[in-house]
């Protein structure tokens, strides 16, 4: 093939290739999701556009075959393999894969090791391109290995095809050069079809929200506590008709931010939140139980969380902890900054667990899972529950600066 049109072919998709990664880039550094696989995933894009930018300067102003460019720009592309290695094993690992890491690693880099060689000692495009072909042969073992259906890697696959294809070209020894493009397509549908599992796990997560309102709902406005609310307002109205108002005001303000929490998919002041603990707090010194006391100690309270978390664990300790505890009377509700976090913890000192029925065991458990779920959601928040013979105490840890407004 003429010298001319090898040259037009590997600068034009060079060029064409470079364009993408950039493209590729800009719009991978917009996301607002930067996990460690995004991590992985731009610094070999940006290794791919320094191979492209090295094989262009070869092109333009180097006169030899083997020159500066041509080492640096062969060296990267070398390095583009490891590292996408790397981001396919974050991608497994946060599907629930288990990877040895440092082995695939190492395997990638050897072959990169053997690219370098070839190139510094002058060797064949065979030894060259070969160990290329071999990087990317092991992405696609390693596909096999973790793939649960063709079907479901059909996309990876085909992706993988370009750099192995562009590799093999290169090996001929036409002097054909398109090893860049192949990875440009690659990283181009990789990042296609991570855009697609993120909208995928967005839709689910939406319908987790969905289930989750039904759910919440059914624990916070349940028949049973509606009926005890109202049948001892009635009772107050004989017993205590200057209580009733306030009784009433109570019981409606508990219904009122329970509905609005339920249509709320957005962090509110924990003020607000602590607005509906104390009257919920209240409306239960209403209802027939043991005196209680709350203490309160607040190092921070300008920050958001999600509704209905803080609330459904002060009820859980009311009626659960010290309301079916003899010794048990105080309930302890606090916020601190530390690590980073900020977390609130409820703590009371009963001894609940030894008493409670399995059928409200499983009402507490519907109600934290209730919580743990809107805190992963809405904030990368976690729920820790530890009981001891002091009590039991909860805990909520979100990272401070999910906590801000927006």
């Amino acid at each position: 093939m003429n010298v001319y049109v090898i040259d037009t072919i590997n600068i034009t998709a060079a060029f064409v290739s470079a364009l993408l990664c950039i493209v590729v880039m800009i719009i991978a550094m917009q996301l607002r999701k930067h996990d460690r696989r995004m991590g992985w995933f731009l610094i070999t894009v940006c290794v791919c556009i320094g191979a492209l930018a090295y094989q262009i300067a070869g092109s333009r102003f180097a006169k030899s075959d083997v020159n500066i460019y041509t080492v640096f720009s062969y060296t990267l592309y070398s390095l583009v393999g490891p590292l996408f290695g790397l981001y396919f094993i974050e991608t497994e690992l946060e599907e629930g894969q288990k990877w040895d890491g440092h082995f695939w690693t190492i395997l990638h880099s050897s072959m990169a090791v053997l690219v370098v060689l070839a190139v510094i000692f002058s060797g064949t495009y065979f030894q060259i391109y070969m160990p290329m072909v071999a990087q990317y042969v092991i992405v696609l073992i390693m596909l096999v290995i973790s793939s649960k259906s063709i079907k479901a890697s059909a996309g990876f696959i085909i992706g993988i095809l370009f750099p192995i294809t562009a590799a093999l070209v290169g090996a001929s020894g036409i002097g054909i050069n398109v090893v860049g493009f192949g990875l440009a397509m690659l990283l181009l549908l990789v990042f296609f079809l991570y855009q697609s599992d993120t909208e995928r796990e967005l839709m689910a997560r939406q319908v987790e929200v969905s289930q989750n309102k039904v759910s919440l709902l059914m624990e916070q406005i349940h028949p049973h506590f509606i009926y005890n609310a109202l049948q001892q307002i009635a009772l107050l109205c004989d017993e205590n008709p200057n209580g009733v108002k306030g009784a009433i005001l109570s019981f409606s303000g508990y219904l009122r931010n329970n509905l609005e929490a339920l249509t709320n998919e957005t962090m509110i002041p924990f003020k607000k939140e602590m607005d509906h603990t104390n009257t919920f707090i209240e409306l239960a010194k209403v209802l027939p139980s043991k005196n209680f006391e709350v203490e309160k100690d607040f190092q921070i309270e300008d920050f958001y969380i999600p509704a209905l978390t803080t609330q459904p664990l002060v009820e859980n300790a009311i009626k659960y902890g010290i309301g079916m505890s003899e010794k048990g009377d105080k309930i302890y509700i606090r916020t601190y900054v530390e690590g980073g976090y900020v977390y609130i913890s409820v703590e009371d000192d009963g001894h609940g667990e030894k008493t409670i029925l399995p059928t409200q065991k499983d009402h507490i458990s519907v109600g934290t899972n209730n919580v743990r779920t809107r805190l992963k959601i809405l904030c990368e928040g976690e729920l820790n529950i530890e009981t001891s013979e002091q009590g039991t105490k909860a805990v909520i840890k979100i990272p401070k600066e999910k906590t801000e407004k927006k």
